[in-house]
C-alpha cells in the first residue's frame, strides 16, 4: 500500500522563494522534489507526506508567501474537487491538503 501523499506544484518563480523554506522546514524523508527544466509552467513538483507536521509547515510557509504576494495564485486539485484558493484560511488549507491524493498548484 502507498502512504498518503500531497503534491505541490510550483512555478519556478514561486520556487526561487518558497523551495528554500520548504527544504528547511519538512523533514528530508517526508518530501521528494522534482525539477522538470523542460516544463515552463510548472518547474517543481513536491510529493509531500501527508502528515500533521508536513500539512502545518507546508501550509504555513506557502501562506506566509502568499501574504508577502509571492504566491499570485493558489489553485486546488483533488478526486473530489477543484477551486481556486487564493482566499483560503490556514485551516482551510491544512485540511485540503490532507485529502486523498491532493494536488495545490503555486503560481
Amino acid at each position: 500500500m502507498r502512504p498518503a501523499t500531497f503534491t505541490l506544484r510550483l512555478t519556478r518563480s514561486v520556487s526561487q522563494f518558497l523551495l528554500p523554506d520548504l527544504r528547511a522546514l519538512l523533514p528530508a524523508e517526508s518530501v521528494q522534489f522534482f525539477s522538470n527544466e523542460l516544463d515552463e509552467e510548472w518547474h517543481y513538483t513536491l510529493l509531500c507526506a501527508q502528515g500533521d507536521n508536513t500539512c502545518s509547515l507546508a501550509a504555513s510557509a506557502i501562506l506566509v508567501w502568499q501574504q508577502l504576494k509571492r504566491i499570485r495564485s493558489m489553485r486546488y486539485s483533488s478526486l473530489q474537487q477543484q477551486r481556486d484558493l487564493s482566499g483560503a484560511t490556514s485551516t482551510e488549507l491544512y485540511s485540503l491538503l490532507q485529502a486523498p491524493e491532493a494536488v495545490l498548484y503555486l503560481s
